[in-house]
């Protein structure tokens, strides 16, 4: 017995990445999965491969969408035990030219997406007694990766949210776990107003040892059997490994944050061949 067997866990974002491995990493932990995504071709060919899955299209910046998730998952299986709020829009923008339109669609999508399927969930939570939210937030935020401000300051609100209904439901029987992966390596790229970027193009080689140490890339796969094991054993923060839990720490100290991501930031100019505040189309 996992602790989770025949439980019914949502994962939303779930046709790649982080999402797609936790699917895998539930069902055979003997978990009824919902797998939800935007990319209903995707969800149906990794449905074939897990024991038990019900597969729902959904698009997170769609408030209908949101309830639908709840609704369908409650008419299928009778109950929901937990929810991994994993999907997210990720948009790589010069800050000072990054668009209005661009801020509130990653907002709209990495938090209010997430909040409205919580609160649809919360009474039938209430109604059988409890269960667990999973919200996967970024510290990236706390560095202030450049060129992902919209991604950044979403989370950031998320990352808010969440420590707030941690406080506001503490001594419920609704649990609510942050975590906070590190950067994980996939095949998705970000969508991207300064043309064509690999997932790593902040990286080289030439940084300082603090640097790449931070931007080691994980294994979804890894993160997912966390995740797994954090829904059996819940717990309020859940950093993906050591370097995740320094780059953390490392953020607090002001001098220190800026000269890394400061750093990021020039590696960008350098491979973009772009200068400070140049509009990007």
């Amino acid at each position: 017995m996992t602790g989770i067997d025949n439980k019914v866990v949502i994962i939303t974002g779930a046709s790649g990445g982080i999402g797609q491995a936790t699917a895998r990493a539930f069902s055979n932990a003997g978990a009824r999965v919902v797998l939800v995504a935007r990319r209903l071709e995707l969800l149906g060919q990794l449905a074939l491969k897990l024991k038990e899955a019900f597969v729902i299209q959904a698009d997170l910046s769609l408030e209908e969408d949101c309830r639908k998730i709840i609704d369908l998952t409650l008419s299928h299986y009778g109950r929901i035990d937990i929810l991994i709020n994993n999907a997210a829009s990720i948009i790589v923008s010069a800050s000072e030219s990054v668009g209005r339109k661009d801020l509130l669609g990653a907002f709209t999508t990495n938090l209010l997406g997430p909040v409205t399927t919580t609160q649809e969930l919360i009474p039938h939570l209430l109604k059988q007694g409890g269960g667990h939210i999973i919200n996967i937030g970024s510290p990236g935020f706390m560095m202030g990766i450049p060129y992902y401000s919209p991604y950044v300051c979403s989370k950031a609100a998320f990352s808010a949210w969440t420590r707030t209904i941690q406080s506001e439901w503490k001594g419920s029987n609704i649990i609510v776990s942050e975590y906070f992966p590190g950067y994980i390596k996939t095949n998705s790229k970000p969508e991207s107003r300064m043309g064509d970027v690999d997932q790593d193009f902040l990286m080289n080689t030439e940084q300082n040892f603090i640097t790449r140490l931070f931007a080691k890339p994980q294994d979804p796969d890894d993160v997912a059997r966390q995740l797994v094991r954090l829904a059996q054993n819940p717990r309020i923060l859940v950093y993906s490994d050591f370097s995740t839990r320094i780059g953390a720490f490392i953020s607090n100290i002001s001098s220190f944050r800026l000269s890394i991501a400061a750093g990021m930031a020039a590696t960008v100019r350098k491979k973009k061949n772009i200068q400070i505040f140049n509009k990007q189309t």
